[in-house]
């Protein structure tokens, strides 16, 4: 394992590996502002636990952020990151980037990557995220080549993992600021525009039901509008969905 301080804007102090089980797993108990990042990842995981292919070409990162404050001042903190991650991306100009509520990272209809946060103690998050830039994580699971992409396929530029470690950490830290002055409104405030145009969507809900209707956007406490057939708005509580599949 080799290790750099002071790594992107926020002077990082960021650990790298061949392989790891999962980056989150590693950066646990580490300090504040501290990263882990593997050339690839035997069993990374989702929201849920879901399997996440982690193949080499791809960028696997977990970064230790402080949550200082207590839980209020930090509720919808995933939705600063996705947005700062999608900006990270339309920086690179990866076209139609965008997050698909909570967690994916998507170029149009196929996810690019996601974000997976977690609270190993009172006062720190860990902040793991995911990206396919040139790996092609389809070839162990062919289920994934109609829902997935990397930049290469979608980008004449391609940049190095290592790049794309620095510019993550820098669009982290930013997220963490953001977070600190605004708070969950400054995200929803700017997310929301970006979600104007209906989405039809399938909701499972932690109960075992299904909600159908089309995905406009977030209410102030981070419940998610939708609007039914006749376009009556109505809203699904955050807390209470397990999944939310787009429909073409």
């Amino acid at each position: 394992m080799t290790v750099s301080s002071g790594v992107g804007s926020a002077g990082w102090k960021l650990f790298e590996c061949d392989s790891a089980v999962s980056t989150n797993d590693l950066a646990r108990g580490l300090p504040a502002w501290n990263a882990v990042r593997a050339d690839r990842q035997t069993s990374g995981r989702g929201r849920f636990g879901r399997a996440f292919v982690s193949d080499r070409g791809g960028l696997w990162i977990s970064a230790v952020l402080p949550a200082e404050g207590g839980t209020a001042k930090w509720l919808g903190f995933s939705l600063m990151v996705g947005l700062h991650l999608v900006r990270m991306l339309e920086a690179l100009r990866i076209p139609s980037a965008r997050l698909r509520w909570p967690n994916d990272l998507m170029s149009g209809p196929k996810k690019l990557g996601g974000l997976l946060i977690e609270q190993s103690a009172k006062e720190v998050f860990i902040v793991g995220f995911g990206l396919n830039i040139s790996n092609a994580p389809w070839t162990a699971d062919p289920s994934l080549e109609a829902i997935s992409t990397s930049i290469a396929r979608v980008s004449r530029s391609v940049p190095s993992v290592e790049e794309m470690a620095v510019r993550t950490l820098d669009a982290l830290a930013d997220a963490h600021h953001a977070m600190e002055e605004g708070g969950m409104k400054a995200a929803i405030d700017e997310l929301n525009p970006r979600w104007s145009r209906p989405v039809p969507a399938e909701i499972s809900l932690s109960s075992g039901k299904k909600v159908s209707g089309r995905f406009v956007g977030l209410d102030p406490r981070g419940n998610l509008r939708l609007l039914d057939e006749r376009d009556f708005e109505f809203l699904v509580e955050h807390q209470s969905i397990e999944k939310l599949a787009e429909i073409s």
